[in-house]
């Protein structure tokens, strides 16, 4: 099956799909395409009611055009962003369309945001400007227009979009993404979504999910795509709204689907429905029955993600499904593979990951490496095709006399115990930790209080810039998968810099101690600080990292492109020398990742967790907290006493213990209030004794 050609109509193309002049036709793949197709053909017909305002889909196409010849003279354009900052009204929707003429792609931000998460976000999607009103506070710096400034002129031509180009962005601060979805994946999922549902002329549609979600955007393209009519919501409570407004279609999600369907005069206030759809994870069976007995509306239980232009699979809800309500069929041009921990198909009714190939496919993410550990190479389909890991575990049930065979959801890889180690890019270690520093660039990542001589501390955004540097210097000087670096530094904000580099860089840590030199085979080189450059017993190049002109490289995130080859699961990580052992524990980025994803698990860490790190050993302690947010704190074993004062000091709630050669006291530990975690190394007599301590210390 290919993925590249574009979505197919019913009418003819070249007949249907011209420019508002006459001549130049519209690429068809686009959403301009099939928004102009309407505008042309029913001019009359209602694009959009917002409270006492309508505007027809010719007010509204002239409108846009206007918008559009400003935003072009301002630099918008293909591969361009423009935030739109505008309260949910027919002005904003006049100006995401005015973006998508102009050919760029636009991100919502809603005015009622707080500023902070206003600043998050147009700083994830870095746009080229920001559209808004005059009235409307807006984030400093980026460059402005002002939809109320906007000269009445009509353009000559406009550029508009290819089928490849961005259309818009949806940014999710709390996750650190921001997803870029293109004309081609938004166009096929709305074309999909009319054929299903049969909106179109005659229809109206809720405008209500919140505005910087992908439901928001769903929702306006469902009408506006389809010739339907955009109605925007009159009150926050959903019942009011669709009463008022006498709405044919309406998207929510469960919880509002309940909640409608438990109202006394639900039957009266959801009269006008004629299609419903429910959408999030899984759908309670009770829950669409309830719906069923008060309304007559067609209900669809759909599925989706940004990464996938939205819901991507879907299932009419019938009286046959008594129990389980399944996600449902794929889209069209939608392939959905279920996959084991080796990417290997599994068999039906068996439990795996859901993985999404084909034409809705988003392009990827904004400057986050998490594109490559995200979207993978499809391993049974056509070269170049790639694949979305949804995270999410599902089985194909086999077809029954009343159901056809569809995906059930079971639950998400991350939320109970870890059923795959991660065939995930090797990237993916770091991934998290990237998009934490790029989302809070100013936050401690690691401070170091060592027994003596004065605390250090780097933010995420500095860690992210200087292993990024020095990354570059270990690829200028060869190293790149299954090239294994000793880092003999000493436990320090430059350590953490400095393992970061190396699997940055593709290698594979080493920690080394100079009174210890480890069997290590063909080292591709030695990091270390000038103080220890008498590693010259190494008899290998050796790098001291406070001595390179780190600044003559770019501190901006690696592409894929400049490894010297492609960072693989299996490839190692980290190269462990346990003490008293002959021989070396090598992790592989998928054992590392499935190490620190089962941590998570258990210990659900946050940004508002402070990890003490002790034990040289422990080498999650350097890539666990760092992914979430959290403050690492370096220091030597320290004593019972100073271990208690750390923990005061610091806020710790979070720490490893090395093996123990003297044991805390008691009366160290009763002063640990805000500890929350532990991961302990000893013997068994040891931890039995420690265990004590503990539940002495701990009410």
């Amino acid at each position: 099956m290919s993925h590249t050609d574009s979505i197919t109509t019913a009418a003819t193309l070249a007949a249907l799909l011209r420019d508002l002049d006459g001549e130049r036709p519209r690429d068809p793949a686009t959403l301009l395409a099939a928004f102009a197709t309407h505008a042309d053909r029913e001019p009359e017909s209602l694009a959009i009611r917002d409270g006492e305002i309508g505007f027809s889909y010719g007010e509204l196409a002239e409108r846009v055009d206007t918008l559009a010849a400003a935003l072009v003279e301002h630099g918008v354009g293909p591969e361009t962003t423009v935030a739109v900052l505008l309260p949910r009204s027919a002005e904003l929707v006049v100006a995401a369309h005015a973006v998508l003429a102009a050919g760029g792609a636009f991100v919502l931000l809603d005015p009622a945001a707080p500023d902070d998460l206003q600043r998050r976000t147009v700083a994830m999607a870095a746009p080229t400007l920001i559209l808004t009103a005059g009235t409307t506070p807006h984030p400093a710096g980026f460059p402005v227009l002002y939809t109320d400034a906007v000269a009445e002129i009509t353009p000559d031509e406009l550029p508009g979009p290819g089928a490849d180009n961005p259309a818009y962005l949806v940014v999710d601060v709390g996750s650190s993404t921001a997803v870029v979805v293109g004309h081609r994946a938004a166009q096929a999922n709305s074309n999909w979504r009319q054929r299903i549902c049969g909106i179109g002329t005659g229809d109206s549609v809720l405008w209500h999910a919140p505005l910087t979600g992908q439901a928001a955007v769903g929702e306006m393209l469902l009408a506006l795509q389809t010739g339907a009519t955009l109605v925007v919501s009159p009150s926050a409570v959903l019942a009011d709204a669709i009463y008022e407004t006498g709405v044919t279609a309406a998207c929510f999600d469960h919880e509002e689907l309940a909640e409608l369907a438990a109202l006394p005069d639900a039957e009266e206030r959801l009269d006008s429905l004629r299609v419903v759809l429910g959408s999030g994870g899984s759908l309670l069976a009770k829950t669409a029955a309830a719906l069923r007995e008060v309304s007559g509306a067609t209900l669809w239980h759909v599925y989706g993600r940004p990464e996938t232009a939205g819901e991507f699979v879907a299932h009419e809800v019938t009286g046959a499904d008594l129990d389980v309500v399944p996600f449902g069929s794929a889209a069209d041009d939608v392939e959905l593979l279920i996959l084991d921990e080796h990417l290997c198909p599994v068999a039906d009714g068996e439990i795996g990951e859901l993985y999404v190939s084909g034409v809705q496919l988003a392009r990827g993410y904004v400057a986050r490496q998490a594109t490559a550990a995200t979207f993978l190479a499809n391993p049974i389909g056509p070269v170049d095709d790639r694949m979305f890991a949804t995270g999410d575990l599902v089985r194909r049930r086999p077809p029954g006399d009343a159901w056809t065979a569809e995906i059930e959801f079971v639950g998400r890889v991350d939320d109970g115990p870890v059923v795959h180690s991660a065939g995930l890019p090797g990237e993916l270690l770091l991934d998290e930790f990237e998009a934490q520093a790029a989302a809070t660039p100013f936050d401690p990542a690691v401070v170091h209080a060592p027994n003596g001589g004065p605390t250090s501390i780097i933010t995420y955004g500095d860690l992210d810039r200087r292993a990024n540097q020095l990354a570059r210097h270990l690829i200028a000087l060869g190293v790149g998968p299954e090239s294994a670096v000793l880092v003999d530094v000493p436990r320090s904000v430059e350590f953490v810099v400095a393992t970061y580099a190396v699997l940055k860089a593709g290698g594979a840590v080493v920690p080394v101690d100079t009174a210890l030199l480890p069997p290590v085979v063909n080292p591709a080189l030695a990091l270390t600080i000038a103080a220890r450059e008498h590693l010259g017993s190494y008899d290998i190049p050796t790098v001291a990292i406070d001595r390179v002109a780190l600044s003559t490289y770019s501190s901006e995130p690696i592409a894929r492109t400049e490894h010297h080859a492609p960072i693989l699961p299996q490839h190692p990580a980290i190269v462990l020398f346990p003490p008293g052992a002959t021989n070396s524990v090598t992790i592989s980025h998928a054992a590392a990742v499935h190490r620190v994803t089962a941590m998570q698990a258990r210990h659900n860490l946050t940004a508002r967790d402070v990890y003490l790190h002790q034990s040289h050993t422990a080498w999650h302690g350097y890539l666990l907290p760092l992914r979430v947010g959290a403050t690492v704190i370096l220091t030597e074993p320290p004593d019972p006493t100073r271990l208690a004062t750390l923990i005061t000091t610091y806020g710790v709630t979070t720490t490893d213990f090395p093996p123990f050669h003297a044991l805390p006291t008691g009366e160290g530990l009763y002063r640990t209030s805000a500890l929350a975690h532990t991961e302990i190394e000893g013997t068994p007599q040891t931890l039995a004794h420690l265990g004590t301590v503990i539940r002495k210390a701990t009410p």
